[in-house]
């Protein structure tokens, strides 16, 4: 997922909405053409859409179980071969399940997928932070 980052200079992109399912779609796309104009390649785009999309659908089935849904804030910016990218909520921390089940997949393929990629949690919510790489290509 090489990119000359620091040669298109974009803003850093915000997006706030409702924690449900048919918000998801709004956030990939957007998500989306804000890395294109970087200069994100299309199989970085798929990576990082894909894991920030893993990350707001915790967020929506676990964030909020048995309360009203709340807000989901997707952060996003670029400095110099860095793509870092924070979806937090207002909600209530659940940790995986130890036992081995069919679910449970999320956070170690948000971990594969990224170079980096830290859980902070607090009474306030939570905040999912994850880096990519974005070090121009060698050609």
């Amino acid at each position: 997922m090489a990119i000359d980052a620091c040669s298109r200079p974009v803003g850093s992109l915000r997006i706030e909405v409702p924690a449900v399912a048919e918000e998801l779609a709004e956030i990939r796309r957007r998500l989306a053409g804000w890395l294109e104009p970087i200069g994100v390649s299309a199989t970085g785009i798929a990576d990082i859409v894909l894991v920030v999309n893993e990350a707001c659908t915790n967020c929506i089935e676990h964030a909020y179980r048995d309360v009203d849904a709340g807000p989901i804030l997707v952060d996003a910016s670029h400095d110099c071969g860095q793509i870092i990218v924070d979806v937090a909520d207002k909600g209530v921390w659940k940790p995986p399940p130890t036992q081995p089940s069919t679910r449970g997949h999320g956070l170690p393929i948000m971990r594969a997928v990224s170079a980096g990629m830290d859980v902070m949690s607090s009474p306030e919510g939570t905040t999912v932070r994850m880096t990519f790489d974005a070090a121009p290509e060698k050609n």
